[in-house]
C-alpha cells in the first residue's frame, strides 16, 4: 500500500452535520415511495414503541451516505494521494441501531478499512466504513462500502 493520506485506520473528516425535521422525512419517503404507516402516518405510528414517526432504513442509510459524500468529501481525500473515484461497487455489513426520529442530528464517522490493487494495475479496491450517531452519540447505522478507484496520471 503507498504511504499518504488514504492508509488503513485513516479518519476520513466529515464537514457536515444534518438535523432532520418534519419536513425531510415527508420528501425523504415520497421519493424513495417508502410511505408504510410507521412512516407516513402519525396516528399509526403513536402506536408503536418509536411512538412518532421514524425514518425508514434505507433512507438513514441514504442520508448517512450523503453526509460522507457531501461536498466530495471521499473524492477530496483520496485525491491527496492520486486517485479519483471510478465505481460504486457495493455496501456490506449494514446494520441499523437506533430509530431516527424527527429533530435527530446525525454526523459521520469514516475510517479507511482497505485500499488493495486489482488484477488491473491502474484500479484498486478503496474500502471504507461509515458508523453514523446522532446528537446523543448513539450509533444509528453502520456499513462498509467499497468503490473502485484509479490513479490519476
Amino acid at each position: 500500500m503507498m504511504m499518504g493520506k488514504v492508509i488503513v485506520g485513516a479518519k476520513i473528516p466529515c464537514r457536515v452535520c444534518r438535523t432532520l425535521d418534519v419536513g425531510d422525512f415527508s420528501l425523504l419517503h415520497q421519493l424513495t415511495w417508502f410511505n408504510m404507516a410507521v412512516h407516513s402516518n402519525a396516528e399509526y405510528a403513536r402506536g408503536t414503541w418509536f411512538k412518532e414517526r421514524s425514518l425508514a432504513g434505507p433512507v438513514i442509510f441514504a442520508v448517512a451516505d450523503g453526509l460522507v459524500h457531501h461536498a466530495d468529501t471521499i473524492a477530496e481525500f483520496l485525491a491527496q494521494d492520486g486517485y479519483e473515484i471510478y465505481a460504486y461497487l457495493g455496501v456490506d455489513q449494514m446494520k441499523i441501531t437506533s430509530p431516527v426520529l424527527f429533530g435527530d442530528t446525525l454526523r459521520a464517522e469514516v475510517e479507511v478499512v482497505d485500499l488493495r490493487p486489482t488484477k488491473q494495475p491502474e484500479r484498486f479496491l478503496f474500502i471504507y466504513k461509515n458508523r453514523t450517531c446522532n446528537q446523543r452519540n448513539q450509533l444509528v447505522i453502520e456499513y462498509q462500502t467499497t468503490m473502485m478507484v484509479t490513479r490519476k496520471d
